[in-house]
């Protein structure tokens, strides 16, 4: 009974201070973080980013073809315009600040490139030249990688 009782009295506080610990670990980011702050993990990032190059390349194929009087490629291009836009506030969480600094450093001109590239895109007739610098614009951040 004696050497029951140890283990337990052992068992018990060791389990509590593990769950204390694991509840805890996850309380810390709300703590050492501000209000406004948004946490977005690599790998979320790695995915969006990969889908926004999916999305730019596309884009670059559609605009590519495209010529000022066939709407249902305008369309398209709006489209997969529009897609991009939201991946774009998915990476940018929101426009609150995140973890992620290179991308807070630039994320917000770029949705404000692609919302002039879509405007231009939906004018009669199209103009898609703005389109074309939203495909080239990765190079700005990706030159380096």
């Amino acid at each position: 009974m004696n050497t029951s009782f140890r283990n337990w009295s052992f068992t018990v506080p060791v389990a509590i201070l593990i769950i204390a610990s694991i509840v805890g670990c996850a309380e810390v980011r709300k703590l050492t973080y501000a209000e406004d702050f948004t946490y977005v993990e690599d790998k979320d990032i790695k995915s969006l980013m990969r889908k926004m190059g999916k999305g730019v390349e596309r884009l670059g194929q559609l605009v590519e073809k495209a010529s000022t009087t066939d709407t249902g490629k305008q369309q398209q291009i709006i489209s997969e315009m529009s897609e991009l836009e939201r991946v774009t506030a998915r990476l940018s969480a929101g426009h609150t600040q995140t973890n992620q600094l290179f991308i807070s450093d630039h994320i917000e001109q770029f949705i404000t490139d692609m919302g002039t590239a879509k405007m231009f895109a939906k004018i009669t007739p199209p103009d898609y030249s703005k389109a074309e610098e939203i495909v080239n614009k990765c190079q700005d951040c990706h030159k380096w990688r």
